[in-house]
């Protein structure tokens, strides 16, 4: 299994996620961007996932609902702006109105490595402010190393 490190530096208007697979580039992007494999690790294990769509090119939209036990969903959507498959993913992510956070841009690259590939996930937010008001909901740090140890699984599989 990989590793996850966070990085949330006070002051600073990102959030960094840093993953290495046991995997080649082309095996987790493919993973991490197949919206049949993405119910089975996204949203770790407490959330079930639907994806409503996922158009994997430039200008192409995706939208997937996370539901908690309780019924309570968290719809979220976003649009695509690079896909250089298998190193590199631009999209902007946000929860639809009325849901907790901001409008997101997202990097994604997919870095070969000796034993596999690093994944960089970089969310950029408009301010400080932003970034800080989505941080604490929904368990970021337990819920992103939940999530990247069930798309180890699935890579394992």
């Amino acid at each position: 299994m990989g590793t996850t490190e966070l990085i949330v530096e006070p002051g600073r208007q990102d959030v960094v996620v840093v993953h290495d697979f046991e995997a080649p580039p082309e095996v987790a992007f493919r993973a991490y961007t197949d919206p049949e494999l993405m119910p089975r690790w996204k949203g770790s294990e407490r959330f079930a996932v639907v994806v409503d769509e996922h158009d994997l090119r430039v200008g192409g939209r995706w939208r997937l609902v996370m539901t908690r036990a309780d019924g309570t969903e968290y719809p979220m959507r976003g649009v695509f702006h690079e896909v250089s498959a298998p190193h590199r993913l631009v999209s902007t992510y946000e929860f639809e109105p009325g849901g907790p956070g901001a409008l997101q841009l997202v990097v994604e690259t997919f870095e070969p490595t000796p034993t596999g590939c690093r994944l960089t996930s970089v969310s950029l937010f408009a301010s400080v402010e932003d970034r800080d008001g989505w941080v604490p909901s929904g368990g970021l740090e337990s819920g992103t190393r939940a999530s990247m140890a069930m798309l180890d699984e699935v890579l394992a599989s």
